[in-house]
C-alpha cells in the first residue's frame, strides 16, 4: 500500500507540474471549466507516440512490468500498438556441499519466454480528458524451460535434464475496448478489456542424461487447449506521450 501511495503521489506531482508549466507559459487558467484546452490539446496527435507502465494498485505487487507497450498515432483517432515481453528466469540451488570426497551438486532451472502482441486502435470522441477506443490485437507467445539435476555416482558427477516441462506455444487474437484518461498533456491512466480466442500447444517434454547406460526416451507428447471468451487486463496503465 505504501508503494501505491508513492506512485499516485508521483503521478499527482507530475500532473501539477505540467499544469503549472502550461499556466506559466500562457499566463492563462487552463482548467477544463474555462474551456481553454480542447480535447485535441490533451490527446496525442498524428506523429506522437506513447510508452506505458502497467501496475496493479491494490495487488500484492503494485508495480510490475508485463511487457513494454508502445503506440504510434497515425492521426488523432488511429494508432498502431505493440506490446513486447522478453524475459528469462534462472535459479540454482546447491543440493550437496563439497566435503570429504563429495562433490558440490546443484539443481538448476532456466525458463525463458517471449510474447509479441501487435494491434490497432480506433479512438472515439469523449470528453476533454477521456479517450475511449476499440480495436484488435494479435497474440504470439513462446516459453521454454530446462531443469537440470546433478547426482554423484562414486567419483563421477552426472546429470538428468528435463526440457520443456513448462514449455508452450500460444497463438491468439482479441477484440479490445478501453479508455484513457489524460491527467495532463503528457500523462494518462488507462484500462481495457477484450474478447478473444487463443490456441495453446504444450511442448513435448524431453529427458537427457549422461548417466552410464542411459537411453534417451521418446519425447513425451502433451495436449493443447482452445480458449474463447472475454478477458480483462486487471492492470492499470500509466502512460507518457512523446
Amino acid at each position: 500500500m505504501k508503494n501505491t501511495l508513492l506512485l499516485f503521489s508521483a503521478a499527482f506531482m507530475l500532473t501539477t507540474y505540467s499544469w503549472g508549466q502550461n499556466v506559466q507559459q500562457t499566463g492563462k487558467d487552463l482548467s477544463p471549466q474555462n474551456n481553454v484546452i480542447s480535447s485535441n490539446e490533451y490527446k496525442p496527435e498524428s506523429g506522437e507516440n506513447t510508452l506505458e507502465l502497467q501496475f496493479t494498485p491494490f495487488g500484492n505487487t503494485p508495480v510490475s512490468i508485463n511487457g513494454i507497450r508502445a503506440r504510434w498515432f497515425t492521426s488523432r483517432n488511429t494508432a498502431f500498438r505493440l506490446n513486447l515481453f522478453v524475459g528469462a528466469n534462472s535459479d540454482t540451488q546447491i543440493t550437496q556441499q563439497a566435503d570429504n570426497g563429495l562433490e558440490e551438486l546443484k539443481d538448476k532451472s532456466l525458463t525463458y519466454a517471449i510474447n509479441v502482441r501487435p494491434g490497432f486502435e480506433k479512438h472515439l470522441k469523449g470528453t476533454n480528458r477521456l479517450s475511449p477506443y476499440f480495436g484488435f490485437e494479435g497474440d504470439i507467445a513462446y516459453q521454454s524451460s530446462i531443469y537440470k539435476s546433478e547426482s554423484q555416482n562414486g567419483t563421477d558427477v552426472n546429470y538428468i535434464k528435463t526440457i520443456n516441462d513448462n514449455g508452450f506455444f500460444r497463438l491468439g487474437a482479441n477484440a479490445i475496448a478501453g479508455v484513457d484518461f489524460y491527467l495532463s498533456k503528457k500523462f494518462y491512466l488507462g484500462t481495457e478489456l477484450g474478447f478473444g480466442v487463443s490456441f495453446t500447444k504444450l511442448l513435448s517434454v524431453k529427458v537427457k542424461s549422461d548417466l552410464p547406460g542411459f537411453t534417451e526416451p521418446e519425447p513425451t507428447k502433451r495436449g493443447s487447449s482452445l480458449d474463447i471468451g472475454p478477458n480483462v487486463n486487471a492492470q492499470i496503465r500509466l502512460g507518457y506521450v512523446f
